[in-house]
């Protein structure tokens, strides 16, 4: 399958899930440790993210990248890679954790940054993991959004 190419200053819906949809978030820790890799992947790459949201089987995040495209693929790359070596080694697991390369949609109007913005922050309600989408505590959305 052949991906968009991303550019620049362009916003992405960026998105994966788990191998066979399972379980890749089993404990807080797995979580916390993902959400860190995002940030220190984010500052490495100088990628902005507005907003995520990592569920027991997947991820979402809306996210940009100013200075150069590629550095979304290498932030992606950085944030998978490193929490599998982790998946892996914690759980005694072999094998990929996630399903493929990350897919993206770019965002190219006002209106689809709304829809996406409210469907990452909505996700844990869809799924039935909380009732309102500020309880569910493994979700960040940028302060001045």
């Amino acid at each position: 399958m052949r991906y968009p190419k991303l550019r620049k200053n362009m916003y992405y819906h960026v998105y994966n899930r788990a191998v066979s949809k399972k379980l890749i978030f089993k404990r807080d820790r797995d979580y916390r440790y993902f959400m860190y890799k995002i940030a220190q992947y984010k500052e490495k790459y100088e990628i902005e993210i507005l907003i995520y949201c990592v569920l027991p089987n997947h991820f979402h995040l809306l996210l940009k990248s100013d200075h150069d495209a590629r550095n979304i693929s290498r932030f992606m790359k950085g944030v998978k890679q490193s929490y599998a070596q982790f998946f892996n080694k914690k759980y005694d697991h072999f094998g990929h954790v996630f399903e493929g390369r990350f897919h993206h949609k770019e965002i190219t109007t006002n209106a689809d940054l709304a829809y996406v913005k409210k469907y990452i922050r909505n996700n844990p309600v869809k799924h039935g993991l909380v009732k309102r989408y500020y309880e569910w505590p493994y979700f960040w959305i940028c302060p001045y959004l």
